[in-house]
């Protein structure tokens, strides 16, 4: 597996584990700061790239008005890619 899979899929785990937890919507600063914690950090550029990566996938979605970050029905998927 490359290491661009690798780190979207890091991403995107770490966004299903914010909705679990109850979160209404992220953002990627939020992302940044669990990878943070997790001794596993990622510039916050890498992960808005990754955003738009797991977008073009059908995983997420942005609302334009807020810039808010949502699953969509095709986040049930377990795979990215």
């Amino acid at each position: 597996m490359s290491a661009n899979r690798r780190r979207t899929e890091a991403v995107y785990a770490v966004i299903k584990e914010l909705f679990a937890d109850d979160k209404s919507s992220v953002l990627p600063g939020d992302v940044a700061d669990i990878m943070r914690e997790r001794d596993a950090p990622i510039g916050t550029w890498l992960i808005r790239a990754e955003f738009t990566t797991l977008e073009q996938q059908g995983l997420i979605r942005c609302d334009a008005d807020t810039s808010d970050w949502y699953l969509t029905q095709n986040s049930t998927r377990t795979d990215v890619g």
